[in-house]
């Protein structure tokens, strides 16, 4: 997978640790973060609706929709970095959440994977809106959006494949 401009540090290793977020390293840092997961979720809801076709249809097209606003995420993100002056090729990410997801050999186990990321980024996003209101609330808003529809993408994801009852 292509996955520039970011880079994408060796499957055996993991990603540094995002700097303190006081510093513009910091929030740089999230941003990078937080768009590359946004790209492995756009890539990894279109792979899943092409490739996982015991899927019923209305899962598969709500895959495709979903996949296009992570898309829309990660460029909402990509612009908030240059403005910011923030490189994306700075410092390395992981792919482990594609390489996660990709393992997954039917729509209910993908659905299960998935939904778990998408619940541990909206719970992210909330907290960078929370903390980033006053000092930055361009940055505060835009994971707010993203912390919004992933909600909707979680609502969305147990009414169609019934994961309601597992998760609670």
């Amino acid at each position: 997978m292509d996955w520039s401009p970011f880079v994408v540090c060796a499957p055996e290793e993991h990603a540094p640790g995002a700097r303190g977020l006081g510093g513009p390293d910091g929030l740089g840092d999230r941003l990078r973060t937080a768009a590359f997961a946004e790209r492995q979720a756009f890539a990894a809801f279109l792979w899943a609706a092409d490739t996982l076709t015991d899927a019923p249809d209305e899962l598969r097209a709500a895959w495709r929709r979903i996949g296009l606003e992570e898309e829309v995420h990660l460029n909402l993100l990509l612009a908030r970095m240059a403005e910011l002056g923030v490189r994306v090729d700075a410092r390395p990410v992981s792919d482990r959440l594609w390489r996660r997801l990709t393992l997954a050999r039917t729509a209910s186990e993908f659905a299960v994977w998935m939904r778990e990321a998408e619940a541990r980024g909206q719970a992210a996003e909330e907290s960078f809106r929370r903390s980033l209101a006053e000092r930055d609330p361009v940055t505060a808003a835009i994971f707010g959006r993203i912390a919004d529809d992933e909600a909707e993408h979680l609502a969305l994801a147990d009414r169609l494949t019934g994961l309601k009852n597992l998760f609670g």
